[in-house]
Order: structure tokens, then sequence, then C-alpha cells
């Protein structure tokens, strides 16, 4: 590396970006593919000392570990080498700011907008975590916000790779207001303690306060370790209660009552702002927090429904269930059409008074289910088998088949999600699940093509 830093190997140095206790972020130029870049090096002063050892080798680890990955939400690593003994990497040049200054400056975000932030890094973590990556320092100076309202996660530093020695059990590393329970402890961590460093973020974007307070790290991680959240509906009267058990869940102090991945908790996260704009208005008291992807589908009882449902005892005309919300709002998009061809003509009878009574049971049941995405599981217990039950007693009952509609609906929005993510073999699976219980859905049938075209040679 020459002595003026006019250049860093092929790359021409334009300006200082930034600087840390670990190293210098330069603004370069790439003369061969003609683009600007960034430059991250490692002080040299540092390099001859035991921690500089340990802050060379996670710097190292840090150009393995981000060099493979190529993600919308991930900031890309092109290069990376070792001149003059200083290692560099070269890496995308962002164009935005970092959340942290944002939050400093007291940016104001509506709470569509903290969804769409927390979600898309959501996305980038579902993307590092499925190759074993876990960042370990999810906070909002790594989070860049781009001029196009996207985001980027940066600065895998300190960057665990599964089956690495490197940063194992016994090693605090973080930023203690953001760190996990594990973390504060020295324990084991995993991609659950990323999503506790997000929901972290989460509550203070919400809330405009910090999540655990302290004068110093050890109290702050005390508090992380012991203290629990207060709602955040109670610090502030315009956010949902729905955020109040979602929130609860991701900050869990134990790993194991977490969401358990960031497809969970996305989807969780997405469900409750459904929940906030019901039939349009604001509303503080649902509660709508996605269950986990384990009991939103079950092929047992697949068959039950196609060859014993009462639907078949509808008119001698089709009917079109459009798709609706779990408020009975229409939708218009692939989401609708449930298409029931009866096969035979019954006249109507009304219940009577007692199983009226136990229909009445039945809905605030079904409903119940569905508010918190419990849609169909092989234990029993959910949405589904409520209103199956509603329509052995009133094959006619409209609610109950506007409520299977709704199954059907939030079951294709999670198959479309996860296809989103790129998650193609669960997406086969849950495809294949609801066309067997629903196969006449648009949605769900437009996303089995899709899935058929990626096996075409």
């Amino acid at each position: 590396m020459t002595s003026d830093l006019s250049h860093i190997g092929k790359y021409r140095v334009d300006e200082v970006l930034g600087k840390g206790a670990m190293g210098i972020v330069y603004k370069a130029y790439d003369p061969y593919i003609d683009r600007f870049v960034a430059i991250k090096t490692i002080h040299e002063s540092l390099l001859g000392s035991e921690m500089g050892q340990e802050m060379m080798q996670r710097f190292s680890n840090e150009a393995k570990a981000v060099g493979r990955l190529t993600h919308a939400n991930i900031v890309g690593i092109y290069d990376f080498d070792i001149e003059n003994n200083m290692p560099y990497f070269v890496m995308e040049l962002v164009h935005g700011r970092e959340l942290s200054s944002m939050m400093k400056d007291k940016h104001p975000f509506s709470t569509q907008d903290v969804v769409s932030l927390i979600s898309q890094i959501l996305d980038g973590l579902a993307y590092t975590h499925g190759f074993g990556i876990v960042h370990r320092d999810i906070k909002p100076a790594n989070i860049f916000i781009l001029d196009d309202a996207g985001i980027k996660i940066a600065d895998f530093g300190i960057a665990r790779v599964e089956n690495s020695e490197l940063t194992q059990m016994g090693s605090v590393l973080g930023t203690p207001s953001y760190m996990s329970p594990e973390q504060c402890l020295g324990e084991t961590v995993d991609a659950r303690s990323d999503l506790f460093s997000t929901a972290v973020m989460l509550y203070e974007l919400l809330t405009g306060r910090k999540t655990f307070k302290g004068d110093m790290s050890n109290t702050i991680m005390h508090n992380v370790v012991n203290t629990a959240i207060v709602d955040p509906s109670k610090l502030n009267e315009d956010i949902p209660k729905a955020f109040d058990s979602v929130l609860r869940k991701a900050l869990a102090k134990k790993q194991d009552q977490r969401f358990q991945t960031a497809e969970e908790f996305k989807l969780a996260l997405q469900n409750c702002l459904r929940g906030q704009e019901v039939g349009g208005r604001k509303t503080k008291n649902t509660v709508v927090a996605a269950g986990a992807i384990s009991v939103f589908v079950a092929a047992i009882g697949a068959g039950y429904w196609l060859a014993n449902s009462p639907l078949d005892k509808l008119s001698s005309e089709p009917i079109v269930l459009q798709g609706s919300n779990a408020e009975g709002n229409s939708s218009t998009e692939l989401r609708e059409g449930i298409v029931v061809q009866p096969s035979h003509h019954e006249e109507r009878s009304k219940p009577g008074a007692e199983d009226s009574s136990k229909v009445t049971r039945l809905l605030k049941v079904a409903r119940a289910h569905l508010l918190v995405g419990r849609l169909v599981s092989p234990a029993g217990g959910n949405s589904f088998d409520a209103y199956q039950m509603v329509l052995e007693i009133d094959p006619y009952n409209r609610s109950a088949i506007d409520g299977l509609n709704n199954v059907a609906n939030q079951f294709y929005d999670r198959c479309e999600a996860l296809y989103g993510q790129g998650i193609v073999g669960e997406t086969r699976y849950f495809v294949d699940t609801g066309l067997e219980l629903f196969p006449a859905h648009q949605g769900l049938q437009e996303l089995d093509k899709k899935l058929k075209a990626l096996d075409s040679p």
C-alpha cells in the first residue's frame, strides 16, 4: 500500500468515508470495471497485538462469509486482498444514510415505514442464515437506508459461520444495547440472536425509546438478561396493540420462546400491520400475529374436507367465494377464486336455537384462530376445522364460507412469501398441500405454474 494512500492495490483512493476503532473506510475507484467502491482496512497499529490478530481473523472472516452472498439487502463484497501486510476488502458503495443517524435526528417513521424497514432486514437475515452465517451485531449503525427507501445490512466483521472456531461460546461480542441475552452471557449464539437484535430496533423505531437502558455496559447487559419490556402501546397510544404480542415473543429471554426464523418473524409483523388497518381504519385492539410455519399447513385431514365438505350442499349454481381479509373486505387479486361446484341440490333448513348458539361459539373460535394465524394443523385447534364444524351444522352459513376463503387467502399469502424468499422446497410442499385443500384458488394455481416452470429444463 502506498504511503500517501493515493491507491490501494489497483484502486484509486478518493476520500475517507469513515473511521472507527478497527479501521478506515475509503471511497475508491475501480478503473478496470469503471465503478466506485468502498474499501475497508484495519489499523496497522492493531495488527501486532493479540486483540489485533483476532480482529484480523474477523476481518478475513467477513470477506469469506459475505463474499459468497448476493442479496438486495446485503452490502456486497467484491474483492479481498493483502498488500504490504495490510488486509483490505472492496465492497459495494452504498448511497444512503445510516439508520442510527436518522434515529438520532428523530426522523419520523410511520408504522408502515417501520414494518417495511424491519421486513427488509429480516429478508436479508433469512438469506444469510440460510448459509449458516450469524451477523451478531445487528444495530442501527449497521443498517443503511438507501435513497429509494431500500435497506442494506453492513459490517459482518464479527459474523460467525457455522462450524467456525472463531467467536464461539464464551466470547462476548456485539453492541450491548442490541445484544441478545445469550450474547451478554457469553453463551452459544445462533440465528435467533440476530432476530432478537432486530426486535430491539423495531421496539425503538416504534416507541422512540431505548429498549434496554443503562449508564454502563454492565447495567445494559443486566437489563437485557433480566428486565421485561414495557408494551409499546403503553408508551405510544398510536401503536396498535398487535405489536405488543409480537414484540413480547421476539424479545423473549429464552431462544426457544422467540420466533425461530426470520421468515416467521416477518409473517407475524406483516399480519400485525394488516390488523392495524381493519376496514381502512386504524384499530388499537386487534391482535394479529402469525403462528409458526409448522401450524400453517397439514396434509392430514385434507382429503376429509374435499370428500365430505358440506359446501357441496349449496345451490345447484356454481358459487365463487371472493377473496377477503379477516374482516370480510373483498379482494380482486389472484387471491380470489375458490370455486365450489355443488354435486346436488338440497332444500335449505335453518338450524335450531341450540345449534345456532353452537354456531355462534364456533364462529368466534374460528375467527380467533384466524386472527392469530392458526390456519390448519394436524393437532386440531385451528380456524379451518372450526369453520368446517359450523358448515356441518349450517351448510349455508355465509360467515363460515367467507371464513374458509380467508383461511385459503392467508395460506396463499404465506406460500407467496416463502416463494418470494426463494425457499422453493417448502413453497412446493405447501402449494401442493394448498391445492388439495383449495384446488380452485387462482393464486395457488399460479404459484404452482411458476414452480413447475422452475423444474422445466
